[in-house]
């Protein structure tokens, strides 16, 4: 069976970089093999969805694919990827707008994408490195 995304993040990881100021992770998946999951903290956020490979075959794109058109989706003149060596198979942050960063992660078995509101960016990079740990 696919992974979910509060396996990817479990709720003991989130609140060790976190905190415990935040409610979640409220759980969606859209399609079989895709979840999403979401915290709310008081005037800051963060939620991510995660794209196992199962739900990646449905759609015929590989994690290459999937983790390029997640880059791509906000990169532009101004915003270009940071990648950050060592983490997954690979990964960038980019801004995401005033105060958000997006973070995009390709595992072994699929690609997340969080996006994150008013956290800081030293606890974002965390969230990152656990989001690529099986």
């Amino acid at each position: 069976s696919a992974v979910r995304c509060d396996a990817v993040l479990t709720l003991e990881e989130a609140t060790a970089i976190v905190g415990d100021g935040y409610q979640g992770p409220a759980v969606d998946e859209p399609r079989p093999g895709f979840t999403r999951c979401e915290w709310q903290g008081d005037g800051s956020n963060f939620g991510f969805s995660f794209a196992s490979l199962k739900a990646l075959a449905g759609d015929q794109r590989t994690a290459d694919e999937e983790f390029e058109f997640n880059v791509l989706a906000l990169e532009d003149d101004t915003t270009k990827r940071e990648p950050l060596p060592g983490v997954g198979v690979k990964a960038a942050v980019l801004p995401a707008g005033d105060d958000a960063l997006a973070v995009v992660v390709q595992r072994t078995d699929g690609v997340a994408r969080m996006i994150t509101y008013k956290i800081e960016r030293e606890k974002v990079l965390a969230l990152a490195r656990a989001l690529a740990t099986p």
